[in-house]
């Protein structure tokens, strides 16, 4: 019987989706093939910088010893890899955000966006993330109040997920097109692979 039939595919076709969901996107094809970053070709490279004359500090050390980042304050309130900006070096991060929102809106003909920092799995699915980052995703026990019990949130580790999800199942009409969306959002990850020096300052926060 046909209900039979459609019982016996739905397994299948689940197992035939995480397959697919599984495969890596295409690369260019002048993207080269190779085992680690040394493999990568450079295309261009700038004049090294002159070296100083005295032993330059790293971002944190400057950044702790003008009292203007508090790593010890974002442990405390948040765990490792959370950090506590103030001061002018706050008010930098503002403005440095409203100058790049300002810039795209004014200059460069994008539309400015508001969206939402907990979406549904098959959002991120729709750019990649899952099921590959799973590990680095925070999630929701349950979905939105009034939805099923089991349907987790996730919160977003980029704009760009709701922002190309806007379009997700649609057909655009070519006088839609280019479609420049921009929008400043935290960024939630859980950074769970990386170490050593790639997780020191304001690197790799979570």
């Amino acid at each position: 019987s046909l209900p039979a039939k459609e019982a016996e595919l739905a397994p299948l076709d689940a197992e035939l989706r995480d397959i697919l969901l599984g495969l890596p996107h295409f690369h260019h094809e002048s993207v080269p093939v190779g085992k680690s970053e040394a493999d990568n070709r450079v295309l261009r490279s700038d004049p090294e910088p002159a070296a100083p004359a005295f032993a330059p500090k790293d971002h944190a050390a400057l950044g702790e010893a003008l009292g203007l980042m508090d790593f010890a304050a974002g442990a405390k309130l948040g765990g490792s890899r959370f950090s506590v900006l103030k001061g002018p070096l706050a008010r930098l991060h503002r403005a440095i955000s409203q100058y790049m929102l300002d810039t795209h809106t004014r200059k460069n003909g994008y539309t400015e966006t508001w969206v939402p920092y907990l979406v549904r799995g098959e959002v991120l699915q729709g750019t990649g993330q899952l099921p590959k980052f799973e590990e680095d995703l925070y999630k929701t026990a349950t979905g939105a109040a009034g939805e099923e019990a089991a349907l987790p949130l996730y919160l977003i580790p980029t704009s760009e997920v709701p922002l190309t999800n806007l379009v997700r199942e649609s057909i655009l009409d070519e006088a839609q097109l280019p479609m420049k969306l921009t929008a400043l959002t935290p960024c939630f990850r859980q950074e769970a692979g990386s170490y050593g020096k790639d997780v020191k300052g304001l690197i790799r926060q979570h």
